[in-house]
């Protein structure tokens, strides 16, 4: 199972062990083939650990229509919807800004 897993302010320690199962690409970016147990496990390291950072998940899931599901975990600016089997990312509004913009 094909998976790309992103992390950012998180304690050094966690690159570490999310490296003993997935390559580093990029400083935070990690892909590789990994069985389900071990994503499983990864997640629930990963998201547990994050202290104030942030990670996403994107594994490839071939019950769903895009053949892909996503995890997210931290203070994320996004929100992972999921509409009739469709996965889609929703900006969450900051502080002071509308959900609707004026154009």
């Amino acid at each position: 199972m094909f998976a790309v897993l992103t992390i950012s302010a998180v304690p050094e320690h966690l690159h570490g062990y999310v490296s003993r199962f997935l390559t580093e690409v990029e400083s935070g970016v990690y892909v590789g083939n990994i069985s389900r147990n071990v994503r499983e496990r990864l997640w629930e390291r990963v998201s547990t650990t994050l202290d104030e950072g942030t990670s996403t998940m994107i594994y490839s899931d071939p019950r769903q229509e895009q053949g892909f599901s996503m995890l997210t975990a931290g203070k994320n600016s996004r929100k992972v919807l999921d509409l009739d089997g469709l996965t889609v990312v929703s900006m969450r509004p900051g502080r002071g800004e509308s959900k609707i913009r004026d154009r």
